[in-house]
């Protein structure tokens, strides 16, 4: 029986990816040893892309590193999301590396086999038999996951194990994970409790682990989790379960030390590296949040996952990492580290096919402004920035509005922030990591925006009573908190105003005053109301400063 299932490598088309052409006729040679004869070459990524786009393969022999271009679990990656294997094809990556983030980088991306060169044909063989009998075994149950019937996948798999215990164990992880994805925990855990019954494999563990952790059984979760840490400190699926489940209980700070563990030892992981982030965000530890950020912009790179957030991210890191410290030269550094990413930003073609390089820099520049509390210049960099769309004809990206947003809570245009984030989530275009970003900025301002609500309000109601000096002393308290907010600068220019014509001294001081406010409305392209009183206002003050000169 078991004949039947070896290979026949005559019929098979096979790929190899190398970019040292040494080890591409090596391993020809061995693979013309057992029968091959459809061999084909590639010695970058893209190429095998390109390859693998218009023949199916069904053996692959990747090696990990491969120059400047994509690496082989980059490849992986793109030629799944792609769907250019076939569901039995063997994809194998084969290296020299053995550095432990290096290697369980590349099992993380599930390849069939990792193989360690150098090796012989008797080990090659083996391994492609194991791997061959596996997937011709389980094909039906392959073929039903490709069109996401997981149904159809659970009842191939349920065959699979009455019929032939040689897969028990991998069935069984497939057929929990099953129902795991369809959320039938009850299923799963009767499936992995009844297998760790008989022994506690690590697997099993931390699959029961995740599930306790999506039910919310947090305690539970990490007992599972402490277990298989005990038996394999490198067990990095059980670390980050560890870490999602003491965030959720509240112990950020241990949170923060498991992941940056877990990162530590497998580092190439997209989902990874976002948790990562997103609990250094959490402990406001902006240092960890740069790193993460950073780390997904450099993995994101020639691979499936390149895109304008990754970028966008690291540049809101660092900008997050300046805003929040005293230290000057740190907050120098951060700054300089973001122009620096936006420069470098200009030569990925790719980022900015849909979205303008110039209205990015624009955008990034204006949160840096604000950053550096060059309020004013900000606030002209987005008024500039939109007259320039509109001239065009042109709207801002969804990608770009959370630094718009930023911008604007910081310099103090509340309402106008306010505006544009319900926008963001009606379009449901954010990602939850700058979903939690902008909430976490919107806590941190809200004691500004209360306390300068508070002051406007009471300037506002000074006004009205004739306390035009008392009016003018709450709505400049007001833009101390919202440094160049639009209507409470008009507010205040409306009271100086007021002061202005009444008064009988101090014309000089006052006018002065005047000319120094309008400086934070002039030359800005206003929304139609505010322009609007703005225009009147500056009509007013010209006609008060022509009687004050006839007097």
């Amino acid at each position: 029986m078991l004949k039947k299932d070896i290979i026949n490598f005559k019929d098979k088309k096979v790929l190899i990816v190398d970019d040292q052409r040494s080890f591409q006729t090596l391993l020809k040679g061995m693979l013309f040893g057992l029968g091959a004869r459809n061999i084909h070459f590639a010695d970058t990524g893209e190429s095998a892309i390109q390859q693998c786009m218009t023949v199916k393969f069904d053996l692959l022999f990747i090696d990990y590193n491969l120059g400047l271009g994509k690496n082989g679990r980059q490849l992986l990656e793109e030629l799944k999301a792609r769907n250019c294997l076939v569901v039995d094809a063997i994809y194998m990556i084969v290296s020299g590396e053995t550095t432990r983030p290096m290697v369980l980088g590349a099992v993380e991306a599930e390849p069939d086999d990792y193989l360690i060169k150098p090796f012989s044909q008797g080990l090659l063989k083996k391994r492609i038999d194991k791997v061959y009998s596996r997937k011709l075994t389980l094909k039906p149950a392959l073929i039903a996951l490709s069109n996401n019937d997981k149904n159809s996948a659970i009842e191939e798999v349920n065959k699979v194990i009455s019929q032939n215990n040689r897969y028990r164990q991998y069935c069984l992880k497939l057929l929990s994970n099953l129902h795991k994805e369809k959320k039938d925990f009850s299923l799963a855990e009767k499936i992995l409790v009844n297998e760790l019954s008989t022994k506690r494999v690590p697997w099993a563990l931390i699959s029961l682990a995740d599930i306790f952790y999506q039910q919310n059984l947090y305690n539970d979760a990490l007992e599972l989790c402490n277990e298989v840490l005990e038996q394999n400190r490198f067990r990095v699926e059980a670390h980050d379960i560890k870490a999602k489940c003491l965030l959720a209980l509240g112990e950020k700070k241990s949170a923060l030390k498991t992941i940056k563990k877990s990162s530590s030892i497998s580092p190439y992981s997209f989902t990874r590296q976002f948790l990562f982030a997103d609990i250094a965000r959490q402990n406001n530890a902006y240092n960890s949040l740069v790193n993460a950020c950073q780390s997904l912009l450099v993995m994101s790179k020639k691979s499936i996952h390149q895109s304008i957030e990754h970028q966008l991210n690291y540049i809101r890191s660092l900008l997050e990492a300046a805003q929040n410290t005293d230290n000057v030269p740190d907050k120098e550094h951060y700054i300089k580290e973001t122009k620096l990413a936006i420069q470098q930003a200009k030569n990925e073609k790719k980022l900015f096919e849909t979205i303008s390089f110039s209205t990015f820099e624009a955008l990034c520049q204006a949160r840096i402004n604000a950053v550096q509390g060059k309020y004013l210049n900000a606030k002209k960099g987005l008024a500039d920035l939109q007259l320039k769309l509109e001239e065009n004809d042109e709207s801002l990206s969804f990608d770009l509005y959370p630094e718009s947003i930023l911008t604007l809570m910081q310099i103090g245009e509340f309402e106008a922030a306010s505006e544009q984030q319900q926008s963001l989530k009606n379009n449901n275009s954010n990602t939850a990591f700058v979903e939690a970003m902008l909430t976490d900025q919107t806590k941190k301002s809200q004691e500004s925006i209360s306390l300068f609500e508070e002051h406007n309000k009471k300037g506002i109601s000074e006004y009205k009573k004739g306390n035009f000096s008392l009016a003018i002393e709450f709505f400049e308290n007001a833009l101390k908190f919202a440094p160049v907010n639009t209507g409470s600068t008009l507010n205040l220019i409306q009271a100086l105003l007021q002061v202005l014509q009444h008064s009988e001294k101090d014309h000089q001081k006052i006018n002065q005053k005047c000319l120094e406010t309008f400086k934070l409305v002039d030359g800005i392209k206003l929304p139609h109301l505010h322009k609007e009183r703005y225009i009147n206002l500056r009509n007013d003050f010209k006609r008060i400063s022509a009687t004050i000169k006839q007097k």
